[in-house]
């Protein structure tokens, strides 16, 4: 039989979904470069060719979920027949039901990147999804601005298109900064789900939930309410 012969982009990929299913089913710790070898059915000179190392793929992971959250919103944040508050609330809806969604594989992960071992790619996917996550809400709280539904300034606003964008990216950076924070509290309780029952874990989640919201809601002067972080179907999936 004649050897199949793959495009570089589509081996790769298949190393990356491969590996991936066996992390999630065998765990990245008790996963090798073998086993991953083997489930393909390649040489091992194939997998070097494309990574370095199992944490070199685990880093193409992270650069693919990256990739697959800015494909999944792109379009709603460049819609301008879309204001400002309901993209805020889609983006966020849209973004919690594509986790839900891949719940198993996300718990894997999140487990995954927090191993000492990880602590430097961690800080990088940090990094770069921050610098994401800080672009696409400045284009929200630009938006919002622009429409008046966001009073930054108060009676002190902005003389200028580029002086509403500076204030709407400083912003988006501080308000990341908060969610980060929500963030790490949401996966401790997530991670040690053992130490806590579920009606507790997802108190205390709700706690940090309307403190984080109503911050955010004062910060950008936005009407109450409107600018959720995660709905109580989602909450609850991730803790049933």
């Amino acid at each position: 039989m004649a050897r199949v012969v793959k495009a570089p982009d589509e081996r790769r990929y298949e190393f990356i979904v491969t590996a991936q299913n066996l992390f999630y089913t065998k765990g990245y710790e008790s996963t090798s470069v073998n086993d991953i070898i083997q489930t393909m059915g390649v040489s091992k000179g194939a997998f070097y060719h494309y990574f370095s190392s199992k944490q070199a793929i685990l880093e193409a992971l992270v650069e693919s979920l990256l990739s697959q959250y800015q494909a999944l919103v792109q379009a709603l944040l460049t819609d301008p027949a879309i204001d400002a508050i309901s993209k805020w609330q889609q983006l966020v809806q849209m973004t919690n039901n594509w986790k839900v969604e891949q719940k198993t594989e996300m718990l894997s992960f999140t487990q995954i990147i927090n191993m000492d071992e990880n602590v430097p790619l961690k800080h990088k996917l940090v990094t770069e999804s921050t610098r994401l996550l800080v672009a696409d809400y400045a284009l929200i709280i630009k938006q919002g601005m622009d429409e008046g539904v966001f009073d930054i300034q108060g009676d002190n606003q902005a003389d200028s298109q580029e002086g509403n964008s500076q204030d709407a990216k400083d912003l988006a950076e501080l308000l990341v900064a908060m969610l980060y924070a929500f963030s790490d509290r949401f996966t401790e309780l997530l991670l040690n789900q053992d130490q806590y029952d579920q009606r507790q874990s997802i108190e205390l989640i709700q706690r940090k939930l309307r403190t984080t919201q109503a911050a955010i809601e004062r910060i950008l002067r936005a009407p109450q309410g409107s600018l959720p972080l995660i709905d109580q179907k989602a909450l609850n999936a991730w803790f049933s």
